[in-house]
């Protein structure tokens, strides 16, 4: 029965692009994550972000892949035993799935001969960061053959005709959570990426402070905090940055905020208030990059 279940739920929910999605919130972004992740070229980017419902077969790979869990859906060939993800050749797990599958439980891999090399990899690599999260590694356990051949002919024979009769049965959003493929959302103590700031040519024109989906940049006291331990490396803040001062860098530790003192000074161009981290700047973004022939805007 639960085989049947299973198989009920991922028929229900079809892929949905929230507007979360970076691609909804920013022109600029140049965010591809769920179409590198399609195998099956369902997800189409042009002006707008859509999902071809023919080509998509419903793998989940594009919601797993969205560093802010922007689409919803639930990831069809996944299935768990006891706390055991069982072995599928017809998918690889990426690292962020398997370190997210660890926190909510999670214990090992069920195999009834052996890993292909492309699991092995992302299980060798996931249990080298698990010990930096204090987390103990990722076992591989025996799969016993009971319910593998059943399993694969009931999708094949059902899947076309009971899709319209398990979306009549099923409830709505089943199994549905917020910000679930959201990897900081498990691990709220430590870093993966470090936000490094050229702050020679940085003029804090605060454009990457708006945009940021996650508040990595906060202003403090007359000081930048960069929430490093927030950061899903979205690339909305180096999509956005004029002067390419921003640098993420993939790392995973501790999380450690990142402050730096800054100055706020009266624009001697048009008078207004700016931040910098060079005390002896005279004049705001703004002005400074102003065409002196041009009207200022202010």
């Amino acid at each position: 029965m639960s085989i049947f279940v299973n198989w009920l739920e991922s028929l229900h929910e079809e892929m949905n692009i929230t507007t979360k999605c970076l691609r909804v919130r920013n022109r600029k972004s140049t965010c591809n994550n769920c179409v590198e992740s399609c195998e099956h070229n369902a997800i189409e980017i042009n002006g707008v972000i859509l999902i071809d419902t023919k080509k998509c077969t419903l793998c989940g790979e594009c919601m797993i892949a969205c560093p802010l869990s922007a689409i919803e859906g639930i990831a069809i060939n996944r299935y768990f035993e006891k706390g055991s993800l069982v072995f599928d050749d017809s998918y690889t797990p990426s690292l962020k799935e398997l370190l997210i599958y660890k926190k909510r439980g999670m214990t090992s891999i069920q195999v009834a001969n052996q890993l292909n090399q492309e699991w092995e990899t992302v299980l060798s690599n996931a249990n080298q960061q698990l010990p930096l999260l204090e987390e103990s590694p990722i076992t591989v356990v025996e799969k016993v053959m009971d319910e593998v051949l059943s399993r694969r002919a009931f999708f094949g024979s059902f899947q076309k005709e009971g899709k319209q009769l398990a979306k009549s049965m099923a409830p709505a959003a089943w199994n549905m959570e917020h910000d679930d493929w959201k990897i900081t959302k498990y691990y709220p103590d430590f870093q993966f990426y470090s936000v490094k700031i050229n702050k020679d040519q940085c003029t804090l024109c605060q454009a990457c402070f708006s945009l940021c989906p996650e508040d990595v940049f906060q202003l403090e006291d007359n000081k930048l905090v960069i929430k490093n331990g927030k950061c899903v490396n979205c690339n909305s803040c180096t999509d956005v940055c004029y002067e390419n001062v921003i640098e993420i860098i993939s790392v995973v530790k501790r999380k450690i905020d990142q402050v730096e003192p800054i100055y706020s000074n009266s624009c001697q161009g048009c008078g207004h208030s700016f931040y910098t981290f060079v005390k002896e700047t005279e004049k705001c973004h703004v002005c400074a990059n102003r065409d002196p022939e041009w009207l200022s805007p202010y």
